[in-house]
């Protein structure tokens, strides 16, 4: 793998190199250094926008309850988008225009996932469903339905103090001099 991602960065490093001598060459180097610039900075703010809309189908998907597979892959795709914009270079910036494009970054996020579904399990930690102070389980057909917190007393288990109102704690008196100026 790692072996791979060297071979990547310097082949893209030399074809970068290339094709910015070529460009600079036709067009002159102040122009091909103002369009890696501009294209810098558009390419920030067009992954700026792309980026809140991303977002906000994430909370709605959240807020459906659904897993938002799909929207986090293309957030991270984004942020990959954003590095190869800010890249100095034309081929980068190409490929970073290419995934900002939505339909392509879409089929490129369902295909992403289709390939590492079956690595991907799905678990939870937690039987409830815990949110701020509200509290729902999903109980089998074996536990007792009247249990509705889950630091409620176990049927058949031994509670003595639930009925006596007793409460163990510790104390400490404090004297306070109201009267004292210091």
């Amino acid at each position: 793998m790692l072996g791979r991602l060297f071979f990547l960065f310097t082949a893209m490093t030399l074809i970068e190199v290339y094709v910015l001598m070529s460009i600079g060459s036709l067009l002159g180097a102040e122009l091909t250094i103002g369009i890696i610039i501009l294209t810098a900075f558009a390419g920030s703010y067009l992954v700026r926008n792309q980026g809140l809309q991303t977002v906000q189908k994430l909370q709605a998907r959240l807020a459906a309850g659904e897993a938002p597979g799909q929207e986090i892959v293309e957030a991270i795709m984004l942020l990959v988008c954003g590095v190869l914009l800010v890249t100095p270079g034309f081929v980068t910036d190409a490929l970073g225009l290419l995934v900002l494009t939505p339909q392509i970054r879409g089929r490129l996020a369902k295909a992403i996932i289709a390939q590492y579904k079956d690595r991907i399990i799905p678990q939870s930690m937690f039987t409830g469903n815990a949110q701020g102070f509200h509290y729902s389980s999903t109980q089998s057909s074996t536990q007792s339905s009247t249990q509705s917190s889950p630091f409620q007393q176990q049927p058949g288990s031994d509670n003595k103090a639930k009925n006596e109102g007793v409460i163990e704690g510790d104390f400490v008196e404090v004297n306070r001099d109201d009267n004292k100026l210091n």
